[in-house]
């Protein structure tokens, strides 16, 4: 449980050395970008494998990688407590803000079992990728995930620490 009157611990998927590149330069953020270019996307849903892995903070990370290295907006849509109800309005929004302009956009969603929405949402888009929590995640939950959105639809893996942090050196394994 987090305290609310500590401030919030800064996300990344990568740890930055004081006098090192910038941020989305160093080597494990061009790695983790090239990771998800195995085709082209410009939706991509980032999808938890089990309870509390922190899809919010990878989506904000991809969606500054691809402004970053695409030169195109890219904005990052909250679908991970999306109703049922609300699923085909919320699709047809991002179907239209990529008709529309040239933009990425980065989903976040829970994991399916947390949320019935994230199977519709995920196989909606270009692409995904799998969100799991190093030591907390069962690879049943991660097999079960990817059989349920298709393994054709995966990118590959984004192994996260703790709940909090992304790891270095989980991007781009396979899905």
């Amino acid at each position: 449980m987090s305290n609310p009157n500590q401030p919030p611990n800064e996300l990344s998927i990568v740890r930055r050395e004081p006098d090192g590149p910038a941020p989305m330069d160093d080597v494990a953020s061009q790695m983790l970008w090239l990771a998800t270019q195995r085709r082209p996307w410009r939706s991509l849903a980032v999808v938890g494998a089990s309870q509390g892995v922190p899809t919010l903070e990878v989506a904000n990370m991809l969606a500054k990688l691809s402004w970053w290295y695409r030169g195109q907006p890219a904005s990052v849509a909250d679908f991970r407590d999306l109703s049922l109800r609300l699923v085909d309005y919320q699709l047809r929004d991002v179907a239209l803000q990529l008709e529309r302009d040239p933009v990425t956009i980065v989903i976040a969603l829970r994991s399916i079992f947390e949320n019935p929405t994230v199977v519709p949402v995920a196989s909606a888009v270009d692409s995904a990728v799998l969100c799991v929590n190093l030591g907390a995640t069962a690879i049943a939950s991660a097999r079960k995930t990817v059989e349920a959105i298709g393994r054709d639809k995966f990118l590959g893996t984004i192994v996260v620490r703790g709940g909090e942090t992304p790891a270095r050196n989980g991007a781009g394994a396979p899905g």
